[in-house]
């Protein structure tokens, strides 16, 4: 029986031997975010017109592919299952279809697709032969590999080594491996604007010491990870791990040591940012990722006492609508786990979530509220009224549980920008929104 280092030297292909595996029809699991395989998707840019029929899965795409243009969707159409702003440009009129979901169910979105090809990326493998998935391993990727007859590794050495059994795979379990180093890493997060530091001065009073947090992704949520910095003995519990967390983790605020629920533990799905980020996992057994779907269950988030949910969104209507993923028919990201962690907050002992935003924001026509009356037609509504908490802005906070729907009303004008607060007023008595 062969040892693994000799099936690895077996199974070691070149990138353009790899694209000549592919047959038309073949439905590609290409991971997402920093799972992409970007070498092998640059040289599968070369042979589109080879194939016909096929599809290709992503989702925050890191770099420009010939094959999101229009003229190749007949030979592979491309779904995205998160868009970032690559896709973004594309998606009127380029070969990308966005499919919504939220990643809690992205086990039952895989067995609906159920690609037969996957190609990711991972790490170079350790002395007993695994291979580590990398900073966004549970991006869907063990469940798209329990339908794969055909599995291709881009080895990629920049890829922080996550060793937790979930983000592992061994070099027996793959068909072909591909050698590919380039750097993953993004530029480090600026400093927080002073309007995203004054929206986190209405975030931290919630927070308390020893409660186990999540904060989602953007430049508000990273000002309310850097404002945390004197807490003490937090956990983590979230969907993505990125530069506020780890600097929350360095300045000592995070400890895990009040978690009932994995103590200890830093627990997350996916990762990204600067190299310091990327050298912070790498070799951290503190850091657990996990599968996606089941890191954001809500059963699961609630299993966490005192579990505090922060998250950023686009609007808010004045019902307590929250919309974070687009604006009328235009998508701007995805659903995520957004719900997913605010009803894990609401089912979790001592749970609370909070919705963030900034109060207003250019629009064709100047100054416009993000905080309206109703939503534009069309925009998808990501948290119902029924599961949001707190709301915060530049100008305070509001917890909406147990408002009237006019108390609501009235609560999310107080904290709208002032030029906007008497005529949404006005809006909402005509409307009999306000009693």
């Amino acid at each position: 029986m062969k040892k693994w280092q000799e099936l690895y030297q077996d199974k070691l292909i070149t990138v353009a031997s790899a694209v000549d595996e592919l047959e038309s029809g073949d439905k590609i699991w290409a991971g997402g975010f920093l799972s992409n395989p970007v070498l092998f998707l640059r040289e599968l840019d070369k042979h589109l017109t080879r194939f016909e029929g096929g599809e290709i899965y992503t989702g925050l795409m890191t770099a420009p592919y010939e094959f999101l243009k229009p003229q190749y969707k007949k030979n592979l159409r491309h779904f995205s299952l998160f868009m970032g702003p690559l896709e973004r440009k594309c998606q009127n009129g380029g070969n990308v279809e966005i499919i919504n979901f939220h990643f809690s169910n992205i086990d039952q979105i895989l067995t609906r697709l159920q690609p037969n090809v996957v190609v990711i990326e991972a790490t170079p493998p350790n002395e007993q032969g695994y291979m580590s998935l990398g900073a966004c391993g549970g991006v869907g990727n063990k469940e798209a590999l329990k339908y794969a007859d055909k599995v291709i590794f881009v080895v990629n050495k920049y890829q922080p080594f996550i060793g937790n059994i979930e983000n592992m795979h061994h070099v027996d379990d793959v068909d072909f491996l591909i050698e590919g180093d380039h750097p993953i890493a993004s530029p480090s997060a600026g400093q927080p604007t002073e309007l995203e530091n004054q929206i986190a001065t209405h975030v931290t009073p919630y927070i308390k010491d020893g409660m186990t947090i999540q904060i989602g992704i953007g430049t508000i949520s990273n000002a309310m990870g850097m404002a945390l910095k004197e807490h003490k003995n937090l956990g983590i519990h979230t969907e993505m791990f990125t530069e506020s967390l780890m600097a929350l983790c360095k300045s000592g605020s995070v400890t895990g040591s009040e978690k009932n629920h994995k103590p200890n533990k830093i627990v997350t799905a996916f990762a990204g940012g600067s190299q310091e980020v990327m050298d912070f996992l790498d070799g951290n057994t503190d850091v657990e990722m996990g599968e996606i779907h089941k890191v954001v269950n809500p059963n699961e988030v609630a299993k966490n006492d005192n579990f505090a949910s922060i998250n950023t969104c686009i609007m808010v209507d004045l019902v307590g609508q929250v919309a974070s993923e687009g604006v009328g028919f235009t998508q701007i990201s995805g659903s995520g786990g957004q719900l997913d962690f605010i009803r894990g907050a609401n089912m979790a002992t001592g749970g609370i979530s909070i919705l963030a935003l900034a109060s207003t924001r250019e629009g064709n026509d100047g100054l416009e509220s993000n905080i309206r009356v109703d939503l534009p037609t069309g925009t998808p509504i990501t948290t119902p009224r029924n599961d949001t908490h707190v709301v915060a802005t530049e100008f305070g906070s509001e917890d909406l549980r147990a408002l009237s729907t006019s108390e609501r009303a009235k609560a999310l004008i107080r904290i709208a920008h002032p030029d906007f607060r008497e005529s949404l007023t006005d809006e909402a008595i005509k409307l009999g929104l306000i009693k």
